[in-house]
């Protein structure tokens, strides 16, 4: 009745049997378990030093835990937390093998969101801060072995307080939202565009060969922003200041 998924095996590592939380987590009812080994919930995202460094700690001291990506019947790979026991006699020799595990799918999920939120902006999912200042440190390191340049650009929507303030932050963000869309589609991949708040962005334009190719790209950008944004109901015109290192 545990709702941990449990499987006993015997010391060949064929499962003997297995609990109900195995089967409603695998998806392998008890009469496709019983007679298999282990290896049918293998998902090939481990190589073999993996299974070999967990079972030389089975063997030598009678347990291991970790996290492991399996497949469950229908082929669908996830995560679980997973602990491994060995039973002996009274002799010390091996007669089963237990093995714990419960599906820590939702968990991974909320910890990569935790992260996620903790490295981008929550309204346009552009890096912040955080994120901004690791992209500019490797890519001056980039520069500096190529002998190429960097651009810093610092980015600030004209007059957006009135938007927000006569419109409302509604219309605000979605104006924010639409800028983003529209910067990026000038960018390229190796460049990091970033908010830093409010209406202030900063990109970085990565291995660039001039000071010309930055102020080519900013006047891009200026002619982009000065077209109208169609908001809802609304059509909005912006302008972008921008200043350049």
């Amino acid at each position: 009745h545990s709702s941990e998924a449990l499987l006993i095996t015997d010391r060949a590592g064929v499962i003997i049997n297995i609990n109900r939380a195995f089967t409603q987590i695998t998806g392998y009812t008890r009469e496709e378990a019983v007679g298999q080994t282990p290896r049918i919930l293998k998902s090939n995202r481990h190589d073999e030093s993996f299974y070999r460094a967990m079972w030389t700690s089975v063997t030598e001291k009678g347990s291991w835990e970790g996290e492991v990506w399996d497949q469950r019947k229908g082929g669908e790979i996830y995560p679980k937390c997973l602990s491994i026991t060995v039973v002996r006699d009274s002799h010390g020799d091996i007669l089963n093998y237990i093995g714990c595990f419960s599906d820590i799918t939702e968990r991974k999920a909320a910890q990569e969101k935790i992260e996620y939120l903790a490295h981008h902006d929550a309204l346009t999912s552009l890096p912040n801060r955080l994120l901004l200042r690791d992209r500019f440190t490797h890519a001056r390191e980039q520069i500096r072995r190529s002998g190429r340049c960097l651009a810093f650009m610092f980015l600030d929507l004209d007059h957006f307080k009135r938007i927000n303030d006569s419109l409302g932050h509604r219309i605000g963000d979605d104006l924010l939202i639409a800028v983003v869309l529209r910067l990026r589609s000038g960018l390229r991949e190796g460049d990091t565009l970033s908010r830093q708040g409010g209406d202030e962005f900063i990109l970085i334009l990565n291995d660039i060969d001039c000071k010309e190719t930055a102020a080519k790209v900013a006047e891009k950008i200026i002619s982009s922003l000065s077209q109208p944004f169609q908001i809802g109901m609304h059509s909005l015109n912006t302008s972008v200041s921008i200043g350049i290192a």
